[in-house]
């Protein structure tokens, strides 16, 4: 990877994790708290009189901590590999990731065809 390309990732990264991190800051302080120790999530029970609504709604926002919580490690990763040289190649086969899932995905860690494998065994329980 010459040092075009990997100024091009790095920032592509740097963007996606400043943009994950506003909205987990978001999601935890729209309650008007603004110091990190006062953060959580909403109670969701000011927002409906319908206790099984606000536990859909916590269960919404958990999912979606989780969710921005694993992408933001899946960055990380990404970030190690690029530190260490190896951020481009599959980590299964070794082989060289297309640029363009790169600049889709810039978090991805394995070829289109290692990463369908990957979901298909997950989804198997393997």
């Amino acid at each position: 990877m010459d040092p075009a390309e990997r100024t091009c990732f790095e920032q592509l990264m740097v963007t996606r994790k400043r943009q994950l991190s506003r909205q987990v800051g978001d999601r935890l302080h729209q309650n008007g708290l603004e110091h990190h120790d006062q953060a959580s999530l909403p109670r969701r029970s000011d927002d409906t009189d319908d206790e099984a609504s606000a536990s859909s709604l916590r269960d919404a926002d958990v999912v979606s901590l989780a969710r921005a919580a694993r992408d933001l490690a899946l960055i990380d990763a990404a970030c190690e590999r690029l530190a260490k040289g190896s951020y481009g190649v599959c980590v299964d086969c070794d082989d060289p990731i297309a640029p363009q899932r790169l600049l889709a995905s810039p978090e991805a860690a394995r070829c289109a065809s290692c990463q369908e494998r990957f979901e298909r065994e997950r989804r198997r329980g393997g």
